[in-house]
């Protein structure tokens, strides 16, 4: 870092946090740094270094790449167009690599795999030694009888093997699982490059004699690839490499990667300064965007270049120019009321009930508020008609908004059956429910006590006392049934008539579905319908 920025240690220490980075700790060599996932760039040092010398001055604006034009070729086969269809590739030359070179480069792909790649599922980033390469290659599919020399082995495996028995296999097999048309590259020798997502072959292994690079990014989305290489090129430039261009044909379709231009987005100067409540000049608006190696043209569009992908939005270039002008210049301004601040009544009012709880010996818990079919549906066996689903939920474990946090306390119990008895939870949480013509948000606490005399009598106790305590009133009872509460062993909170919640003993089909050998009482308030709190 001295090296690339100019700067004494002291300096780049005082500087990192004003970079939106995180000093974990130092010593004599080196400073251990957390960075936000959203900026991709700084998973090298030569990305920080980057952003360091604008932040100080030293080299100001958008920093121009330039991929000179390459000869080589790359074909991509159809076969692949519903697996991994996209492939982007670059040639860096003329580089110098240590093993710190290596180390960095090893360490960005990897750090770009598990963000922008979404664990490889979406981006998969191969390093090659040029040499052994000769072109044009090849991206197609494979059967998984296909056999070659995988990295970190040397003898030839299938592709059925190495999804079955390596490290690298076993943990992102399951990419290819719906599939028998495995991606390969591999050149007009059929010497293999990669076998995306998975591994890369041994012939093209980077060691520190590796003067030329050759890079491939395949994936599922191509402006991912395309966002993945700018940052891979960026730091190859950095590090000393010559760029070229190389040419992906599919069929008669030609495409030329990388693409290194800065992109344009119009800036909105009063959405900034309300953003930032800095009332700067325009000149002095460009100057504090140059800092953050950003520009801002005559015609009032910000420059940004290929490798900052996490620019999407004008808040992202409010956020640069303060940055850019300097956290540590940026004073406080008092609103302008005399009048002093207070805690949030209703925050208030539930951390009053939740402390209740926590006094008489409850465990509180925090789950989400998105929760699987069967532990808010099939466990109760309760009617489906009013679910509130979630359009393409990422799990089938938070595929629904929860309208009740019984189940949630269920789940926990359910997850400590080897653990002593008694076990009380409770938790304060958000719940929904249709209405109107959408959903609204309401909030409830629930809680659970499971042990071997857990009865009707104790749920109401505890709910009475909690009642009377922060609302003041006294609770009255009725009889009523509740898809959680065994019949005749469930009744309806009320105060002065008004219907409060329900408490109960669980019934036996609920506790047989959660896996619990003991009884379960319970109860759940909706506090939407509480009274005005007292105090």
């Amino acid at each position: 870092m001295e090296r690339l920025t100019g700067l004494p240690k002291d300096k780049i220490l005082d500087r990192l946090p004003y970079l939106g980075l995180d000093i974990e700790g130092t010593d004599k060599e080196s400073v251990r740094i957390e960075y936000n996932p959203n900026r991709p760039d700084y998973s090298t040092d030569y990305g920080i270094a980057r952003a360091m010398r604008g932040l100080v001055g030293t080299e100001l604006g958008v920093k121009q790449y330039h991929a000179a034009a390459g000869k080589e070729q790359v074909l991509a086969d159809k076969s692949l167009a519903k697996v991994r269809p996209f492939i982007a590739c670059a040639v860096a030359r003329k580089l110098t690599l240590d093993e710190e070179t290596i180390r960095q480069l090893i360490s960005m792909q990897e750090d770009l795999h598990n963000g922008i790649g979404r664990k490889r599922r979406k981006v998969a980033i191969g390093l090659h030694d040029l040499l052994p390469i000769t072109f044009p290659v090849y991206y197609s599919a494979k059967d998984a009888k296909f056999a070659f020399t995988p990295l970190g082995s040397e003898e030839q495996m299938t592709i059925e093997e190495i999804l079955q028995t390596t490290e690298t296999g076993q943990a992102y097999g399951h990419i290819l699982a719906d599939t028998r048309a495995y991606p390969m590259l591999y050149d007009s020798k059929g010497v293999v490059l990669s076998f995306p997502p998975i591994i890369n072959g041994l012939k093209t292994k980077v060691e520190t004699s590796t003067r030329d690079l050759f890079v491939d990014i395949t994936s599922t989305d191509a402006r991912l690839g395309d966002e993945a290489l700018a940052i891979v090129c960026s730091a190859l430039a950095d590090a000393g490499g010559a760029l070229e261009t190389v040419t992906v044909s599919y069929g008669k379709k030609k495409v030329v990667t990388p693409q290194l231009e800065p992109s344009r987005m119009k800036f909105d100067g009063e959405l900034a300064q309300a953003v930032t409540g800095l009332s700067l000049t325009k000149k002095e608006t460009r100057d504090a965007l140059r800092r953050s190696r950003l520009d801002l043209d005559p015609k009032g569009f910000a420059v940004i270049p290929s490798y900052r992908v996490d620019i999407l939005h004008q808040v992202d270039l409010a956020e640069e120019v303060v940055i850019g002008y300097g956290l540590d210049k940026m004073t406080a301004t008092y609103p302008p009321s005399g009048d002093a601040g207070k805690f949030d009544p209703h925050a208030s009012f539930l951390e009053g009930l939740c402390l209740t709880m926590a006094e008489a010996g409850f465990d509180e818990t925090m789950s989400f508020d998105l929760v699987d079919g069967a532990s808010l549906y099939g466990n109760f066996r309760r009617s489906s008609d009013s679910r509130l689903e979630v359009d393409n939920p990422r799990t089938a474990e938070h595929s629904l908004l929860r309208d009740s946090l019984l189940p949630s306390l269920m789940a926990v119990l359910g997850r400590n059956t080897k653990n002593e008895y008694p076990q009380r939870v409770f938790e304060a949480g958000k719940v929904f429910a249709r209405g109107g013509s959408g959903v609204t948000e309401g909030v409830s606490i629930a809680a659970l006590s499971a042990h071997s005399s857990s009865s009707f009598t104790e749920a109401k106790m505890y709910l009475e006392a909690l009642v009377k305590k922060h609302l003041g009133e006294l609770a009255d009872t009725r009889p009523a049934s509740h898809w959680a509460f065994a019949e005749g062993r469930c009744a309806e909170a009320l105060i002065r008539g008004t219907p409060l919640g329900y408490l109960g003993e669980v019934k036996p089909s609920a506790l047989a579905a959660f896996g619990l050998d003991v009884p379960v009482c319970g109860f759940e308030l909706d506090l939407s319908k509480r009274s005005k709190p007292q105090g």
